[in-house]
């Protein structure tokens, strides 16, 4: 059995996650999508041996790579990836950042379901394209798309590119076949690109299942940028390394093209052999990380129910979006830091519209999640 348990020392000046609130010596982070674990010995052991060897070289992904690669999409998906079909990038949000460059131009509008990690809307308005935004809609404790809303806003705006995120962080779906075939019907009779932000892919709980959008047909595979990665799934976020699969030829060379353009491209040597790892080595790891993990969403649901705290149902990722509202506050990510010392992600930073959320996560040790939640209904107005 893996220590899930085990309290680790994380207190370095560089830790970000961990970086101090002045005045705060007993803050509890649970904000920024990192895991307070250890990665798989053996993804420690390939960085160590790297290390040891003394020279970090530019690198190249072998066919020992490719194998571990589609070995884990076939093992954990039953998705059937060529190996040529895939870019090595340097991360997930650059994948993203330049297919909108490479497969949309100036003005072009581009569709996004909200709320939604806030980096991939900059990347739109970045880049000099319209953003247009769908809101996800709240049925009961569970988030659905607007189909119809969706549709009409794809052909007032002529949208050229949907930007999807499977499973969703933060409302925490896995999204079903049937949604994604009718969210991909809508794309295919709009001529529309897909990039799928699939980084979340391994963090599914009992009932639900991870289905790759490029896995659904061949139309769609024609028309998807799939972005993954091992670096969530295996906390090894700081060694930033991403894979990009892109079945067609002429969207993949045009996104190739553009990432060579701007030097960022290829995986560093210290990303090559922990994702090879983690791949080859870490599907026992990620079983009991998953079950873990799902204890801890339990837990949290369990303990709030009852509350002023609404706690969205999730069905993937390690992020529990929890809605607010009904303490009235103006700010509760800023609330919970004053009275509970506890640092959420705030809701605003996923939409405009989402400023009466938090986002938790709770990918910690359990003793620590308890912690937080001791804390959290000792906080008054909170019942």
């Amino acid at each position: 059995m893996i220590d899930f348990d085990e309290i680790i020392d994380r207190n370095t000046p560089e830790d970000i996650k961990y970086e101090r609130i002045e005045g705060i010596d007993d803050l509890i982070p649970m904000w920024v999508a990192d895991m307070d674990f250890r990665c798989p010995l053996e993804v420690r052991q390939s960085l160590t041996e790297v290390a040891q060897r003394g020279v970090f070289g530019y690198s190249e992904a072998d066919e020992s790579y490719d194998k571990a690669l589609t070995g884990w999409y076939k093992r954990r998906y039953g998705w059937d990836v060529d190996p040529r079909t895939v870019i090595k990038l340097p991360g997930v949000v650059l994948g993203i950042s330049d297919s909108i460059m490479a497969l949309t131009k100036e003005n072009d509008s581009i569709l996004i379901f909200e709320p939604l990690y806030g980096p991939i809307g900059r990347a739109v308005t970045g880049s000099g394209r319209n953003l247009v935004v769908s809101d996800l809609v709240m049925k009961g404790s569970r988030y659905e798309i607007d189909l119809d809303d969706f549709e009409k806003k794809v052909r007032e705006n002529n949208v050229k590119m949907l930007i999807f995120c499977n499973p969703h962080n933060p409302a925490g779906r896995v999204w079903t076949r049937d949604e994604l075939l009718k969210v991909g019907d809508i794309c295919l009779r709009n001529h529309m690109v897909i990039v799928c932000d699939e980084i979340h892919a391994d963090f599914v709980y009992s009932g639900h299942k991870h289905i790759p959008f490029a896995s659904l047909s061949e139309e769609l595979k024609k028309i998807t940028v799939t972005c993954t990665s091992a670096t969530k799934s295996f906390n090894i976020a700081g060694i930033q390394a991403a894979n990009i699969v892109i079945a067609d030829d002429s969207m993949r060379r045009a996104v190739d093209k553009y990432a060579f353009t701007t030097g960022a491209f290829g995986l560093n040597i210290m990303g090559l052999v922990a994702t090879r790892a983690a791949y080859t080595y870490g599907d026992r790891w990620m079983d009991e990380l998953i079950s873990y993990l799902e204890g801890n969403t339990e837990l949290v649901k369990s303990r709030l129910k009852g509350t002023k705290l609404k706690v969205t149902d999730i069905e993937g990722t390690y992020l529990m979006w929890i809605d607010a509202s009904a303490m009235g506050l103006e700010d509760p990510s800023g609330f919970f830091i004053d009275k509970a010392h506890i640092k959420f992600s705030e809701g605003k930073f996923f939409s405009k519209k989402a400023g009466q959320f938090i986002r938790m996560n709770v990918a910690c040790p359990r003793s620590v999640v308890n912690e937080a939640l001791d804390r959290m209904l000792a906080v008054p107005g909170i019942r």
